[in-house]
């Protein structure tokens, strides 16, 4: 089973909960994105879903609320006794992470396959 809304898609893949925004999070009301944020959370905590890949590939920059509600998901996989890796980041996007120190909570890599190979080492 999957959780998709229209700001975020998600798919399981070998076990791993894979969440990609819907491109820019300009795109969408902040309104959305935390309703929506709040339900993929709720989803993770009552699936027991361990480890989440954030996909970020569809937009070059996602806005703080966006980070935020990523941030989140990453704390409810930690609930659950995992982790979580981001993948597909624009060199804009990896830049903003450094700044907010949000790389050394989440591990961050080139691509979805080295994602979901390293997220359960």
């Amino acid at each position: 089973m999957t959780f998709n809304t229209k700001t975020f898609e998600t798919s399981l893949k070998q076990g791993i909960l894979v969440v990609t925004p819907n491109g820019d999070s300009l795109s969408y009301r902040d309104v959305d994105i935390h309703r929506e944020g709040i339900e993929l959370k709720d989803y993770i905590q009552q699936e027991k879903i361990q480890h989440v890949v954030v996909d970020l590939g569809r937009s070059n920059y996602f806005s703080s609320l966006m980070l935020g509600v990523i941030n989140s998901l990453g704390q409810s996989a930690r609930q659950n006794g995992g982790r979580m890796l981001l993948c597909n980041a624009s060199k804009e996007m990896q830049t903003v992470l450094r700044i907010m120190k949000l790389d050394m909570l989440w591990p961050l890599v080139p691509t979805l396959a080295e994602a979901l190979k390293a997220v359960k080492g």
